[in-house]
């Protein structure tokens, strides 16, 4: 089920766009906004957070919060992602474009890096991510690796299908079930070899993800490596403080 923060996130993107909210004018209160949509005034903040990261509204103490635009900057992309479904949303609210595919054996460097068996074979699928609202920036270039034994195959689904996650393509085609995602996130600049193909400078600030795929056998399946410019990608999570134990 989608979290009410995203859900209310989508909500009033489509309400600003429909006039509803028109630009230069002011939204409700979030105590307003919160009796209209039914949810408690923290979810309506963090969605408020997230379309103001999109440029629709700025938001002022004692001033409000005030429309700018009737539809996100289009150079720019911000999901939330703090669950498999989010992250599958990710990929339908995006296209992906195929650039390269070949066989690798992993090296000691590849394995450290990405816990990949030394000496064992696989993929290497290169590709990237564009916002259909504006293809001509893409969001990400990846490097994903699958097994060699599924590569062709794979590659052919990847082919037809420009939306669908690759771990879910190869649960199709295996029946394998995701079982877990680790993910690390760090800061670092663009390589000079993909700058060009992104759009952005050598060494320009990006985000790179490693995602590790494991199955329901606790066996890692695929990685994937994505990069994503700084000026184009936002990427924002939520902490939730437990309650404490009595």
């Amino acid at each position: 089920m989608e979290p009410r923060y995203a859900e209310l996130t989508r909500t009033l993107i489509k309400d600003i766009a429909d006039g509803v909210y028109p630009v230069g004018g002011s939204l409700p209160s979030e105590i307003d906004l919160a009796g209209k949509y039914g949810v408690s005034r923290g979810t309506v903040r963090v969605a408020l957070e997230r379309i103001q990261t999109l440029g629709l509204i700025t938001r002022r103490k004692r001033a409000g919060t005030r429309v700018e635009a009737s539809a996100p900057r289009a150079t720019e992309y911000g999901p939330t992602i703090s669950t498999v479904e989010e992250l599958v949303q990710y990929g339908a609210d995006t296209e992906r474009v195929v650039h390269s595919a070949r066989g690798i054996v992993v090296d000691m460097a590849l394995a450290d890096r990405l816990g990949l068996p030394p000496g064992s074979r696989w993929t290497h699928i290169q590709t990237s991510r564009t916002n259909p609202l504006s293809p001509d920036y893409p969001l990400a270039w990846s490097h994903l690796y699958v097994p060699q034994d599924l590569g062709p195959r794979i590659r052919r689904a990847m082919e037809d299908n420009h939306q669908a996650l690759v771990c879910d393509l190869i649960c199709q085609a295996t029946g394998r079930v995701v079982k877990e995602i680790r993910q690390t996130v760090r800061a670092v600049g663009v390589p000079a070899a993909i700058a060009q193909s992104l759009g952005t400078a050598p060494d320009a600030h990006a985000l790179e993800f490693v995602r590790q795929y494991y199955d329901q056998s606790d066996k890692l399946f695929e990685v994937a490596v994505s990069l994503h410019p700084a000026d184009r990608f936002s990427y924002t999570t939520v902490l939730q403080r437990q309650a404490p134990s009595r």
